[in-house]
């Protein structure tokens, strides 16, 4: 029986009415001796339809057989199984979805009976079965195996266009982590039972793609980058950090912050579900002259370009870079660059170019959730990148989670080449991208 792809879900097996009507149907006239055992039923029906003994079963092993729960009956065969129960019909099992099964628990484990035959799917390599209690999926080599999918994580990875969507196939079980999480190919779907909507990740959706900058402040808002799996938003961000003396003249100076209103040179977002990308220029102020409006904000290639030239424009660039990752080329100046205030145009322009990836999965640390990091910088200013979930596993979780940070070094770096940092660590401390 080959069911519509709407069909990929089933309801929980403690709600299917068993309809013991048509429980004779197993034990029917119909019988017939096969490799020195009979088949019979609706497993004979099934066994014939899937060619006999000719077919990919082969010989029967056994005479048909109840299940241990009393509702069933199944035949074993050279190449599989055929079970059969009132309310799910015959269906033959075998293969690696068949071993999958066995593991977690036959039919007496979550998935219960299978209510599909093998199915093989739209790319013609992948296969799916389904069963009372949900799904088993497996690619010869995208899935890392076979691996259930069922509830609101089979619904939201539904949502999302199934194995051919930004998700891709399944390639883990479902995992005891921040509530509920299941690896897909390009990235993890959770569900927790306590989950709550992530205010920090409203908040950065609105500093940085809805509604106007702060007056003498910049932004720009378009969808750059494919659509992929959501992560959350990405703020990767440039500011100049307290403790240093220029801070007094260059402004917009602060310590360590999560909020992702905080100030900064420039900030560069990320919407990893919608492919937008939000940039944000803040105007420069200083003690002594005052505020001056930031400069033009212009996207082009010219960003890559390692300067410290005194154009009055902040220059941006961002494209894909790897199995979804974004690379951000950033080359901003301060709003005093065409003042004549000679110690204020000196300070020139800061530079630096983000490769942001996912992490790949970490069998022995269950860890897959953040981004590693690569950068090119100058050595100043300080540098940080956070990620906002669109959902908490519950109040109390962490509303921003730490990708990587970098402190500034010496205002006389500008002028020196530019040093590589790293960290492929997401997620949690320490936070500090090493710099060579």
């Amino acid at each position: 029986m080959t069911r519509s792809r709407t069909a990929r879900f089933l309801v929980p097996l403690a709600s299917i009415t068993l309809l013991l009507g048509v429980q004779a149907a197993s034990a029917s006239a119909a019988q017939q001796a096969v490799c020195g055992h009979t088949v019979q039923g609706r497993i004979l029906d099934k066994y014939n339809e899937l060619g006999g003994q000719n077919g990919s079963l082969g010989c029967p092993q056994t005479d048909e057989q109840t299940t241990p729960d009393g509702i069933g009956r199944f035949t074993v065969f050279d190449g599989g199984s055929i079970y059969w129960t009132p309310s799910t019909d015959a269906h033959a099992i075998w293969g690696l979805i068949r071993d999958k099964w066995a593991a977690m628990g036959w039919e007496k484990g979550s998935l219960g009976y299978p209510t599909s035959d093998e199915i093989t799917l739209p790319d013609g390599q992948g296969k799916r079965q389904v069963f009372q209690g949900g799904s088993l999926y497996w690619h010869p080599s995208r899935s890392n195996g076979v691996h259930p999918v069922w509830g609101l994580i089979g619904q939201r990875w539904a949502d999302a266009g199934w194995e051919g969507g930004v998700y891709g196939y399944p390639v883990t079980d479902e995992l005891q982590q921040e509530g509920v999480t299941q690896m897909f190919e390009h990235g993890p779907i959770r569900w927790s039972p306590n989950e709550t909507a992530n205010p920090l990740w409203d908040k950065a959706r609105a500093w940085h793609f809805e509604g106007n900058p702060v007056p003498g402040d910049l932004k720009q808002s378009a969808v750059l980058m494919p659509k992929g799996p959501d992560r959350g938003v990405v703020v990767a961000r440039g500011y100049i950090a307290d403790g240093n003396l220029s801070s007094e003249e260059i402004g917009n100076h602060r310590s360590w912050s999560t909020d992702p209103t905080a100030s900064s040179k420039v900030s560069i977002a990320w919407d990893t579900a919608t492919g937008q990308v939000g940039v944000y220029v803040d105007q420069s102020c200083t003690k002594t002259f005052g505020c001056r409006n930031a400069k033009p904000l212009v996207r082009t290639e010219h960003a890559k370009v390692v300067q410290d030239d005194k154009t009055p424009q902040n220059e941006y660039w961002v494209e894909p870079y790897g199995d979804g990752g974004i690379r951000i080329d950033v080359s901003a100046v301060n709003s005093f660059v065409d003042t004549p205030q000679g110690s204020l145009v000196d300070f020139g322009r800061i530079n630096a170019t983000f490769h942001i990836y996912p992490h790949g999965y970490d069998d022995k640390n269950k860890n897959f959730t953040g981004f590693d990091i690569d950068a090119a910088k100058d050595k100043f200013p300080a540098w940080e990148v956070l990620r906002y979930p669109r959902l908490l596993e519950n109040s109390g979780s962490p509303q921003a989670l730490w990708q990587g940070a970098v402190a500034q070094r010496n205002l006389d770096d500008l002028k020196h080449p530019q040093e590589l940092c790293y960290r492929h660590d997401p997620d949690h401390a320490p936070v500090m991208m090493t710099c060579t």
